[in-house]
């Protein structure tokens, strides 16, 4: 009995340095994002984040990781995947919502604004700074080139009609000549000008959290967000799970854990499971299983590609 007891406690004796990784629940993004006005495409299927935990290692884990193949046992200073965004997720998923913006076409409308003006200017007391550039003689303004263009084509002793907009909303005209301009040696109107991009016009994300960490989950969130956008459901009834953080030029970039978040994906039986493709060598061994399609992808554009082309189930695994 007593060499028993002892057993047990030497089971629970932590081995430093050292944790144990395995599977964890495989969540699904229906509930994990809204976008504003644009629900879920109607249709089967559903979209799966996998998951992994991880727990300090003792003599108990450690052996039942030896034995369990979804389990791994792993030292602190193993080499972990380094992200390919400078961006982080604290920063409230600006570069998921970049992505997935530009991956379905929607562009935020560019606003010049006015910054300060010289001494000299023929606009002073006209504008303030802060104030935005909407037209220049009846041509919308996205960028402080057009302004410097438009100027540069007038005729000598031209006026230019102005549009402006307040901070407050309220719009107002302007006609006023260029005049020649100490800091330019040329004529202008003496404003410094700077280009701010204004999203206000772009369908709202919201995301919940508590389900899942870190950014392992953006490849998986950013397809539930295309198909919201988009308005088309690429799910055409199959369970898709998948892994990849995502770059801002929308690349998929590496994870931890495929092992386990395979596992995972097993457990809702998903049938297509998504992992970055520099990565899929970790999962050669399980490329021919005739139940899940394992698909490497490169990018977000390419996972939504893939699901276009491949409307339903595949039976090779691995290709795209």
């Amino acid at each position: 009995m007593i060499l028993g007891v002892c057993f047990g406690m030497l089971a629970w004796v932590p081995i430093p340095n050292h944790f144990v990784q395995l599977p964890g629940p495989a969540v699904s993004t229906s509930d994990q994002v809204e976008v504003k006005g644009k629900p879920r495409p109607p249709g089967g299927g559903d979209y799966f984040i996998t998951t992994l935990y991880r727990r300090p290692a003792n003599a108990w884990w450690s052996l039942r990781a030896v034995l369990q193949s979804d389990w791994s046992f792993m030292s602190e200073d193993s080499e972990q995947p380094r992200a390919a965004s400078p961006f982080a997720e604290e920063d409230g998923h600006r570069t998921l919502r970049h992505v997935v913006y530009q991956t379905c076409g929607l562009e935020p409308i560019s606003r010049v604004t006015i910054l300060d003006l010289t001494d000299d200017s023929p606009l002073l007391g006209k504008v303030e700074p802060g104030d935005q550039l909407r037209l220049l003689q009846g041509v919308p303004i996205n960028t402080p080139a057009q302004v410097r263009e438009i100027v540069q084509a007038l005729e000598p002793k031209e006026s230019v009609s102005l549009t402006m907009a307040a901070p407050s909303g309220a719009v107002y005209q302007v006609r006023v000549k260029p005049a020649q301009i100490r800091t330019l040696s040329s004529r202008g109107l003496g404003v410094v000008l700077s280009r701010q991009w204004d999203d206000s016009n772009l369908p709202k994300i919201y995301f919940r959290s508590g389900s899942y960490q870190g950014t392992s989950s953006e490849l998986m969130l950013g397809l539930e967000l295309c198909e919201r956008l988009l308005s088309i459901n690429l799910r055409k009834g199959r369970r898709i799970a998948g892994s990849g953080g995502l770059a801002i030029n929308g690349r998929v970039t590496p994870v931890q854990g495929l092992e386990q978040k395979l596992s995972s994906a097993r457990q809702v039986k998903a049938e297509v499971f998504f992992v970055p493709e520099e990565e899929i060598s970790a999962l050669a061994a399980h490329l021919e299983n005739p139940e899940i399609a394992i698909v490497p992808v490169g990018s977000i554009h390419e996972a939504i590609t893939w699901l276009q082309r491949n409307p339903n189930r595949v039976n090779t695994a691995g290709k795209r």
